[in-house]
């Protein structure tokens, strides 16, 4: 089989192919070719068809005509480059949204497109702790200070000093791959843990010792709230002025999931009249964000350059997770993790 794998600084060809060998083995000989982007160096882009995608689309066009499988990151793949590939089978995108593949026109053409859903679930986990640890307990403030030569004696005075986690309410926004990993380690940690997800029942979430709560409840009962939401046309800026104005007094807010889910001049407001208390953010509306919003002035904010999902472990496993899927693919017709099943419907026709 020939596998064309486009590869970048994150999803790296090395590491990338050697899980494809072994996993494919079992099926059919690999014959790979690899080419390689320059993400996380040059940011995503976006384009009247495709969204959040690096690289460049004639690059993909020069490697991908006698490919059987394509197997990418962040690589466009649009009309065009669908085009000049003929012998195309499959597509494998080691990501949880393929926002970087035209959809439609693959399924216009009968080509399946699988995903890695959950690939960084762990990672960004593990980040959300760390981003709420370190915006309640001043760790990075503190860590600045110290690094600049200062020794910030007021960190221990009471008007300053941050808040303990435990016993208290966090609302999780969304309960998918991320919010069920993550409510077992908040509720060790003492929290109360509710959530609001129009898609998941009550049942499930109980299962997790998770209260199913409405948004404006949510908003009411929280003393921490954890963004884990899809951005759509429906949730877009769903957090803007109306909804702070729901929410305690000085609550924690924490953003890990998609910068657009947010009205950034409504939060940096909220912030300024203490309505919010502090936030922590790892996205942002425009990546690279304008860093001379005056959020970024904010001494109340813990802010990272959207790195939430960034592991090692996140790249062997989301591809690992991709192989096995469309391995099951080839060998059983399973569509296990397939985007859009109903390109398999075009080949019947």
């Amino acid at each position: 089989m020939k596998i064309l794998v486009i590869g970048d600084g994150f999803i790296k060809t090395e590491v990338s192919v050697p899980i494809v060998e072994k996993i494919m083995a079992p099926y059919a000989p690999a014959e790979i070719e690899t080419c390689t982007f320059q993400w996380p160096l040059s940011p995503f882009v976006s384009n009247d068809e495709i969204r959040e995608y690096e690289g460049d689309e004639q690059t993909v066009i020069d490697h991908i005509t006698d490919a059987e499988l394509l197997l990418v990151h962040a690589a466009p793949i649009t009309e065009r480059v669908l085009e000049a590939a003929p012998n195309l089978k499959a597509i494998g995108v080691v990501r949880g949204g393929p926002t970087n593949i035209n959809l439609a026109a693959a399924s216009r053409r009968g080509i399946p497109v699988f995903n890695s859903p959950g690939r960084n679930a762990q990672a960004v986990v593990e980040f959300t702790l760390g981003l709420l640890l370190s915006e309640c307990r001043h760790i990075s403030r503190s860590h600045r200070n110290l690094m600049d030569r200062e020794w910030a004696y007021d960190y221990y005075s009471y008007e300053k000093c941050g808040v303990e986690l435990k016993g208290k309410t966090i609302g999780l926004v969304g309960f998918g791959n991320i919010s069920w990993r993550l409510s077992p380690v908040l509720l060790a940690m003492g929290m109360d843990v509710i959530a609001f997800d129009p898609f998941v029942d009550k049942k499930r979430m109980a299962s997790y010792e998770v209260e199913k709560v409405t948004l404006d409840e949510l908003y009411a009962l929280s003393d921490v709230i954890s963004v884990h939401a899809r951005l759509t046309e429906e949730t877009r800026h769903m957090f803007n002025k109306e909804a702070f104005s729901k929410m305690k007094d000085r609550v924690i807010f924490v953003n890990t999931a998609r910068g657009g889910l947010v009205n950034y001049d409504d939060l940096t407001e909220a912030l300024e009249s203490g309505k919010v208390g502090s936030a922590a953010l790892d996205v942002f509306p425009r990546e690279p964000a304008d860093l001379t919003a005056p959020l970024f002035d904010r001494d109340n904010v813990t802010v990272t350059p959207h790195i939430a999902g960034a592991t090692k472990d996140s790249v062997s496993f989301g591809m690992t997770n991709l192989m096995n899927s469309l391995l099951a693919y080839f060998r059983e017709g399973s569509l296990q993790s397939c985007m859009n099943p109903e390109a398999l419907e075009k080949t019947k026709s």
